[in-house]
């Protein structure tokens, strides 16, 4: 016999994880007593939400997937709104709450609730373990959930009774917390179809989405993609699917923060290949760019979204990277098709020649271009990007150029939340602890948890935070004014001083005004070891690239 909790924590040791994220409570004492004499770090965040945020940034940078815990009722309700992210972007995360004793539940006991139903919208599978053994299973379980297929979120409920009593259960040694656990390869006849698809075009376009960077098949990705001579456009979340410095790369498609070149190359299409995409309504710019009278190969693990938004000439069922590999095969190269990709090149370098006044600027207040144009030149090529969503999201996705491959860049595409992404690059961070981890955010962004600053300097955890202040919600504002001619609620306190609250939480901190300190002053914070807030003032009225 051992105790409950030591049976769980082994089993987590047992599958590879070594960082879990969460915030104590004290129904799970015996689990945090058993993690205190394990190999696990638990890392406090300083909310339920921003510790299972962190455990996504983690899960999708590690290839892994991991844990996030905390309370009954409410610790449960804010892991749902961490989970809200994990669940739009199929990343696994294993939600682990403490329950009250089963024979006082719903009996006005100190926060009570019902977790299994709580996260029920946010998990794939959740389990209310009712013994110690099926403690055991319920985690056994939540874990293959997690990994096997499409990756998701997962919950397990544990009541206090429970762990604190004893299993004979010996937590299973086949379970691996890495994902994919398998990759079920295309049918060869539809392979063979879509190479005959491919023969017939002169106008094909990749779509890629986060799905190739998940399968870790962007190398296959590259060599379908110049053995065919077809040019690659990504969503959002794509970017990092391909290297975007490459001639076939053409950069975001849709409706905020794209290029216009790949925007076009869409559109123009006579066959289109979604790999890892779901086809969204940002990336189609709501279900307009796809061309309806063009046949379509889908590629997707999930039979939810494969085909849901268009329907495919073939869909494709499968892994991406042996599907990948086995279309780049099968690829014959065309030189009409070579020359279009050194047009489409060409015409991706003049657009961005059209931006280069703006990514410069010497205008003051700074312009936001001109902070995404420093990241370019001065973010090592291994680093990772982890955007906010709205404006520093559009600004990032259209002038940021990812030079490599894999997890470069993140933004919360899967909930679109604005309070995503300090806390999802703390995860990032802790998994990654020798890789450069640069947030970008604006104002509002930031204060959902700002906190979190004083748990990157409490764990080490050296990320350098890009607030781009323009002392309101500019997307927001942009949105009333145009629509309505109002604006109702989107302006904050032009006193607020984020670098002095940063400094508060024991990081560095730095306010910025001048567009010539903007390079220096991220090449330094780099190059500190120590996590660092920049607070750039800029242009509230500069507006990205986006279609209304």
């Amino acid at each position: 016999m051992m105790r409950t909790t030591d049976a769980l924590v082994a089993l987590l040791e047992r599958t590879g994880i070594e960082t879990v994220f969460g915030f104590p409570c004290e129904q799970m004492d015996p689990y945090y007593a058993s993690i205190g004499s394990s190999s696990l770090r638990h890392v406090l965040g300083r909310s339920e939400a921003s510790a299972a945020l962190m455990a996504d940034g983690y899960a999708r940078a590690s290839g892994r997937a991991t844990v996030v815990d905390g309370v009954s009722g409410p610790g449960a309700a804010y892991i749902g709104v961490g989970l809200a992210e994990a669940s739009g972007a199929s990343s696994p995360v294993v939600a682990l709450t403490g329950g009250n004793e089963r024979d006082t539940r719903g009996n006005g006991v100190i926060q009570d609730g019902d977790n299994e139903a709580i996260l029920d919208p946010f998990t794939t599978a959740t389990f209310d373990a009712e013994t110690p053994n099926r403690a055991v299973e319920a985690l056994e379980h939540a874990l293959r959930e997690s990994t096997a297929g499409v990756p998701s979120p997962t919950h397990v409920n544990l009541p206090e009774d429970v762990l604190r009593e004893e299993t004979d259960r010996t937590p299973r040694e086949d379970i691996d917390a890495a994902y994919p656990t398998s990759r079920p390869p295309a049918d060869h006849d539809d392979v063979r179809a879509v190479a005959e698809l491919l023969d017939e075009a002169e106008r094909p376009v990749v779509v890629a989405g986060e799905g190739v960077v998940r399968a870790d098949a962007t190398a296959e990705l590259a060599e379908f993609a110049e053995s065919a001579d077809v040019p690659v456009v990504t969503s959002m979340n794509g970017k990092g699917a391909v290297v975007e410095t490459e001639p076939y790369a053409l950069g975001v498609v849709g409706r905020w923060g794209f290029c216009q070149v790949a925007n076009d190359a869409l559109a123009n299409a006579d066959l289109v290949f979604g790999f890892g995409t779901r086809f969204g309504e940002l990336t189609s710019v709501g279900w307009s760019l796809v061309p309806e009278d063009v046949p379509l190969v889908h590629v997707d693990r999930d039979p939810a979204w494969l085909g849901r938004n268009y329907e495919p000439a073939v869909a494709l069922r499968a892994d991406l990277k042996p599907t990948l590999a086995a279309l780049a095969d099968r690829a014959n190269e065309v030189d009409d098709r070579a020359a279009r990709i050194e047009s489409l090149a060409a015409d991706r370098a003049d657009w961005r020649k059209g931006f280069a006044d703006d990514l410069t600027s010497d205008d003051t207040p700074v312009k936001p271009q001109r902070v995404v144009g420093e990241l370019n030149e001065r973010l090592p090529s291994e680093s990772v990007l982890v955007s906010a969503t709205s404006f520093p999201g559009f600004f990032s996705g259209a002038f940021y150029e990812t030079e490599r491959t894999g997890t470069s860049y993140l933004q919360a595409r899967g909930s679109d939340g604005i309070n995503v992404a300090l806390p999802q690059a703390l995860g990032v961070q802790a998994a990654l602890p020798e890789t450069p981890v640069v947030v970008i955010s604006g104002d509002g962004g930031i204060g959902y948890h700002i906190a979190d600053l004083e748990t990157a300097v409490r764990e080490e955890l050296p990320v350098t935070v890009i607030v781009t202040n323009n002392d309101s919600l500019g997307s927001s504002k942009m949105s009333q004014a145009g629509s309505y001619n109002v604006d109702v609620s989107t302006d904050f306190s032009p006193e607020v001083d984020y670098a002095q609250v940063a400094r508060g939480f024991g990081c560095d901190g730095e306010r910025i005004e001048a567009p010539e300190r903007v390079g220096p002053a991220i090449a330094e914070a780099l190059d500190s070891g120590r996590p660092t807030l920049l607070d750039i003032a800029v242009d509230p009225f500069a507006a990205p690239p986006l279609l209304v």
